[in-house]
C-alpha cells in the first residue's frame, strides 16, 4: 500500500522523534514538536492508519507508538539522496583524515577509528572488497576408486580444486554433462556468489528435465565454493560507543552485540552481499540476520580506486540511528578515500 503525502509526513516525523529519545510517540507529542501544521486528532487518525499498516507499533494499550522496521526504511528512502555534511563538519572530518592517514599497506584501522569518532557508533573499515574474479569454468574429473576432482575456473586465471565428496555415484558421461551444465548456468558469475548464484536457479513446481542436474550442481558448490570472506580484513572501532548508549543497557542486547560485532566472517559476507544493490547501503533492523540479531542498523559506502571497488567504510549502531546525519558522512569519508587513492602515486586510504 503506498502511502499518502500526509501518511508519509507524519511517519517521518514520528520516527525521527523516536531516533532523538528512543521513546514511544505520542500524537500530542507530534503536533507539538514537528512542522506539519496539523491537529492532534488528525495525527491519531492517521497514527491509526500507519498502525493498521503495519508502519506502527503500540507496547502498551495506553502508550505512544514505535516505529516498525518497515517505518525506517521508508524513512530512510525518502531522505535526499548523495547529500554532504555542513561545511564544519566537513572541514572537521578532512583535518581529522589528513592528521589520521596512514599508509594502505600499513593498515585501515585509522578509518574505522575516524569514522567512529565522526559518527559516535562504531566504527567499520574492510578491504579487500573488490568485485573479483568471474567463473569461467567448472570441470568435474572422475578418479581411481569412484573420487571426483571438481575445479573451478577464475577469470583471472585462478583454478580452486577440491576432492568432492558425493553421495551419489557419477559416470564420466554423467560428470561431463554435470560440468557442461554448471559451466553454462554459472558462466560470469562472481566466484564468491556462485552458491547464492546457483540458489536463484530453483525448482519448479512441476518436475522438470534439469531438476536432477540442478541437485546436483548444489552438492558440488556446497563443497567447492570459495569462501573468500576469510581472506577480508575487517576492523571496528568505537564498540564503546555503543555500550554506553541506553539502547544497550539491557544485558541480552549487550550480549547480542558483541556477538555480531565479534563475527567478523558475517560481517564481511554481509557488507558483500549489500554491495550488489549499489554504493551505499542501509540495512535496518530484520532486514539482514547480521542486524536483526542485535536490532541494528547498518550504513556503509564503497571506495575505489581507478574506477575498481578497494573496500568499504560504514558504522554498525542501534536500528535509531540518526540515519540523516550518519549516511551523509559515511558517504564523505568513502568519497575522500576514494580521492586520496586515486591522487596520483598514493598508497592512502
Amino acid at each position: 500500500m503506498e502511502l499518502s503525502k500526509r501518511a508519509l509526513s507524519v511517519l517521518c516525523a514520528i520516527v525521527e522523534l523516536y531516533i532523538r529519545s528512543g521513546e514511544p510517540v505520542a500524537s500530542q507529542r507530534v503536533a507539538r514538536h514537528s512542522r506539519l501544521g496539523l491537529s492532534s486528532a488528525t495525527i491519531r487518525s492517521v497514527m491509526a492508519e500507519l498502525e493498521e499498516c503495519g508502519y506502527l507499533t503500540r507496547l502498551h494499550s495506553s502508550a505512544g507508538r514505535v516505529p516498525s522496521d518497515g517505518a525506517f526504511r521508508l524513512y530512510v528512502d525518502s531522505l535526499p539522496r548523495r547529500c554532504v555534511p555542513p561545511p564544519a563538519v566537513r572541514n572537521a572530518l578532512a583535518a581529522e583524515m589528513l592528521r589520521m592517514r596512514r599508509e594502505l599497506i600499513e593498515d585501515i584501522d585509522w578509518v574505522a577509528q575516524l569514522i567512529a569518532q565522526a559518527t559516535n557508533e562504531a566504527g567499520v573499515s574492510v578491504r579487500p572488497l573488490g568485485e573479483g574474479p568471474v567463473l569461467e569454468a567448472v570441470s568435474l574429473v572422475l578418479l581411481e576408486h569412484q573420487g571426483v576432482l571438481g575445479l573451478v575456473v577464475g577469470s583471472d586465471g585462478s583454478v580452486e580444486k577440491k576432492l568432492l565428496e558425493l553421495d551419489e555415484r557419477f559416470s564420466r558421461d554423467d560428470l561431463q554433462q554435470l560440468s557442461n551444465f554448471m559451466t553454462c548456468r554459472l558462466a560470469g558469475a562472481p566466484l564468491q556468489d556462485i552458491s547464492e548464484f546457483l540458489s536463484r536457479l530453483r525448482q519448479g513446481d512441476e518436475p522438470g528435465p534439469d531438476d536432477e542436474l540442478l541437485s546436483g550442481a548444489r552438492a558440488v558448490v556446497r563443497q567447492l565454493s570459495p569462501t573468500p570472506e576469510g581472506d577480508i580484513e575487517v576492523r571496528i572501532a568505537g564498540t564503546e560507543n555503543l555500550l554506553v548508549s541506553a539502547d544497550f543497557s539491557e544485558i541480552e542486547r549487550v550480549r547480542s552485540l558483541l556477538s555480531t560485532l565479534e563475527d567478523r566472517t558475517r560481517i564481511a559476507a554481509e557488507f558483500r552481499r549489500a554491495f550488489t544493490h549499489g554504493r551505499t547501503q542501509v540495512l535496518i533492523g530484520g532486514e539482514s540476520e547480521t542486524t536483526a540479531q542485535g536490532d541494528l542498523g547498518i550504513v556503509a559506502t564503497l571506495y575505489f580506486r581507478d574506477r575498481q571497488q578497494v573496500g568499504a567504510v560504514g558504522v554498525v549502531g542501534p536500528r535509531r540511528m540518526d540515519y540523516q546525519r550518519i549516511v551523509p558522512v559515511v558517504e564523505y569519508i568513502g568519497d575522500s578515500l576514494t580521492q586520496m587513492l586515486e591522487t596520483s602515486g598514493a598508497d592512502y586510504a
